[in-house]
């Protein structure tokens, strides 16, 4: 299987899983502020999943612009994924009918973005393995998204799980925003470092383009110039 086609196939299930959590949005009684403000819980538990998930989605395809193919263990590794995923809607739904005051479905829902995590570190793992000479020269120049990015991620989402148990219930909701935001700023540095990696090298290569075509300019002028000074 191609890569594109398993990229848009992952766009599809979260297109679909994404449209099922608006669906799930609690609906006010009366069009009225205070009945919008009865149902903010629904719209902040929204908001959140939105962008976890979306946060999730842009890893994926960074990782999809840096490999050039996939194998078996890359497909089932995103098969997981979105396995895993498709409960989103489920979770999130949950914690809309109970306000965040239910530990357990907090639980629940931290348990579950933690495995989603989980399963992109597969991901990158695997398409690493089957990428390896093509991905070294990212490896080196310290500008691929790496584990430890998802790391983090993984133990902001955990901590706020723990919270969620001992301490207050929404602190998931919290841990997975905070984790989003990290997620957001560590991949946009790694772009920019990307982009001036390759601004560098292609500066490097130009440069050593004009350089090789002035070693043969000043070739064919000193080869012109032996004749006349034989004469």
């Amino acid at each position: 299987m191609k890569k594109d086609k398993l990229g848009a196939f992952i766009d599809a299930v979260y297109a679909i899983t994404l449209t099922i959590c608006m669906i799930n949005l609690k609906k006010p009684e009366t069009m009225t502020w205070g009945a919008l403000w009865s149902v903010r819980d629904s719209l902040i538990s929204y908001t959140v999943t939105f962008f976890m998930m979306i946060s999730m989605w842009l890893q994926i395809h960074y990782l999809w612009e840096q490999i050039g193919r996939i194998d078996t263990a890359v497909i089932w590794a995103c098969v997981v994924f979105l396995f895993t995923s498709s409960f989103v809607p489920y979770t999130t739904s949950l914690m809309m009918e109970e306000n965040f005051a239910n530990r357990y479905f907090a639980v629940l829902y931290g348990a579950l973005t933690i495995f989603i995590s989980v399963n992109l570190l597969v991901i990158q793992k695997t398409a690493e393995r089957c990428n390896k000479d093509y991905l070294q020269q990212y490896r080196k120049k310290k500008i691929l998204p790496t584990q430890q990015i998802m790391f983090y991620d993984i133990l902001i989402k955990i901590v706020g799980t723990l919270l969620s148990v001992f301490v207050w219930a929404p602190s998931v909701v919290i841990a997975v925003f905070i984790a989003f935001e990290y997620n957001s700023l560590a991949t946009r540095i790694t772009q920019k470092r990307h982009m001036r990696a390759v601004a560098a090298e292609s500066a490097a290569l130009e440069n050593a383009a004009l350089a090789s075509l002035g070693a043969m300019d000043a070739s064919a002028i000193a080869a012109k110039a032996d004749p006349a000074d034989a004469d």
